[in-house]
């Protein structure tokens, strides 16, 4: 599950493992005032446990958290104070039942302090329940203390240390007796709450929202939220990821793989009580860099959020994915080319030599090198049928006359050896050599391999041409139509801003494609927005090989 992100304040910062800075009288746990008792049988009956631990264990069950999990928080608490908000430590600055310090977390941390929290709330700072929401606001809101690790223990040991380590920050543990009392209080503790509906964080794809996603503008990364029906309802195909903070907000992350740009996933079949579901769908980043935050939810639509009082949560805020969108640095987009547009190919004889360019503006943030920044056939680095001696090299076709700033416009020629009588689409791709493809992110931004795409076809010496072709002064031919087309696939950056229409898929069925692009939705990539009407230019050239 992806928590707040909210950086831990200062008091949790200085109790942190191997620091030691002299500050642990600011600490939750540092008074480990409640009862110990090493080597305590770890069943207790009803009649031992402490007057509150039932209520406790069971309000973390009521948020989401297994009863192994709920019964590790209580475990600490216990030993704390025994789960007594009026506890006091003797001689020191423990207060409450999780022992939070004066001078820290109990009354002066900022936005992070018990009786600031309490005003908040309009209730008693003594209040059991005042505390126990105390609790889950600390979890919930501050990464440090550890809810994405209690959520991932599977048993109630290791929940019991993951509450410790991350929430206490306690001096003289006693972990065993800690252990214990979770032990004991389990089998009291609710199996699951009465919530209709009801979710627990399982697993993710992504990093947890304390660490922040890095993503080239325009980057598609395939995702999932793992989830636990933890209700007792069963869920079916009205059982949805939703946007949140607001809710039912459009994402700028949404594609085609969502259902709508405010619902990311929903269920295929069932999943009753018990059963886990990973909610599958892409995170696209937009075409704007910038930072992100990013909330779900859980919606049984037309019923009701999984959020929503009577309900077992995940709260609007607990799922998040905290995103940072940057530019990539080597990134063309569309700006020329000689070739005519699909579905007309470019028609030639065998032996002749199919000559034009490509031009593209620099989008990315790094200059584009001559002699390093290149134009070349795809399959990558695989020697290609149709290269022509003024290739760099087989793999190699052309690169810039000179260097090209970002916003400024390279030209590639293209010179196609037409060799064997045939039919064939040849895609293209650009290459920062020793750096990066363009099509490859994060240094990458697109077009995607095969962005660019010449449609060629070679028919015998003695066929007849398309028509349009004319003799020129030098005694080439010289097309007006029937050329090499750009295609919308995977390509290598392309800028389609001087284009005119907007973005969309302007090849005909069945066709090569041309210039125009097919984007999921009606979305345009950074490399191809603004495409849709394709330019037939002059300047493509068949030319007898001397």
């Amino acid at each position: 599950m992806l928590p707040v992100l909210a950086s831990p304040r200062g008091s949790l910062v200085a109790r942190s493992l191997g620091l030691a800075l002299g500050l642990a009288f600011a600490l939750a746990g540092c008074g480990d005032a409640g009862p110990a008792a090493p080597g305590e049988a770890t069943a207790r009956a009803q009649s031992d446990l402490f007057a509150n631990d039932v209520t406790a264990c069971n309000y973390f069950v009521g948020k989401g958290l297994t009863n192994f999990q709920s019964a590790g928080i209580v475990g600490n608490l216990d030993q704390e104070s025994g789960v007594n908000p009026s506890s006091v430590q003797a001689g020191g600055p423990g207060r409450g039942i999780a022992q939070w310090s004066v001078g820290g977390r109990w009354d002066t941390d900022s936005n992070d302090n018990a009786v600031w929290y309490a005003g908040k709330e309009g209730a008693s700072v003594t209040s059991l329940d005042l505390q126990l929401d105390f609790i889950w606001y600390e979890l919930t809101t501050f990464s440090g203390y550890g809810l994405a690790s209690l959520k991932a223990s599977t048993n109630v040991t290791d929940a019991t240390v993951a509450f410790e380590t991350d929430f206490e920050g306690c001096g003289e543990c006693d972990q065993s007796t800690r252990i214990s009392y979770a032990e004991g209080v389990l089998p009291s503790c609710e199996t699951s709450a009465s919530y209709p509906y009801a979710a627990a964080y399982v697993s993710q794809s992504f990093p947890l929202a304390s660490t922040t996603l890095t993503m080239v503008e325009g980057q598609v990364i395939p995702s999932y939220i793992e989830l636990k029906n933890t209700g007792t309802k069963t869920w079916d195909s009205n059982t949805h990821l939703g946007t949140t903070q607001p809710r039912d907000r459009v994402s700028v992350f949404a594609d085609s793989t969502w259902l709508s740009s405010d619902r990311p996933s929903g269920v295929k079949g069932t999943v009753a009580p018990g059963g886990t579901y990973k909610f599958t769908f892409d995170l696209a980043a937009p075409a704007t860099a910038g930072n992100y935050l990013e909330y779900f939810g859980v919606v049984e639509d037309g019923v009701a959020w999984f959020s929503d009082s009577g309900q077992g949560g995940p709260p609007d805020t607990d799922l998040e994915v905290n995103v940072t969108v940057v530019a990539p640095e080597y990134r063309g987009t569309f700006k020329d080319q000689s070739f005519p547009s699909s579905p007309t190919a470019l028609t030639v004889h065998e032996g002749d030599v199919a000559t034009g360019y490509i031009e593209l503006t620099n989008t990315g943030t790094q200059t584009w090198k001559a002699g390093v920044t290149k134009l070349a056939p795809i399959p990558r680095d695989m020697a290609s049928p149709f290269a022509d001696k003024s290739w760099l090299s087989p793999t190699r076709i052309s690169t810039v006359a000179a260097d090209v700033a970002p916003g400024a416009v390279g030209r590639f020629d293209v010179a196609l050896d037409a060799d064997a009588i045939g039919d064939t689409e040849i895609e293209l791709g650009l290459v920062e050599e020793s750096v990066t493809w363009f099509a490859d992110a994060t240094l990458g931004g697109g077009p995607p391999d095969g962005f660019l795409t010449v449609h060629l076809v070679v028919v015998a010496e003695d066929a007849p041409l398309d028509a349009g072709a004319v003799e020129d002064d030098a005694g080439e031919h010289e097309r007006d139509a029937g050329g090499s087309p750009v295609h919308g696939q995977d390509g290598g950056g392309i800028d389609q801003g001087a284009s005119d229409g907007g973005a969309g898929n302007g090849a005909a069925a069945g066709g090569s494609a041309g210039c125009s692009l097919g984007v999921p939705g009606g979305d345009g990539a950074p490399w191809a927005s603004g495409l849709g009407v394709v330019l037939v230019l002059g300047g493509l050239r068949r030319r007898r090989r001397g």
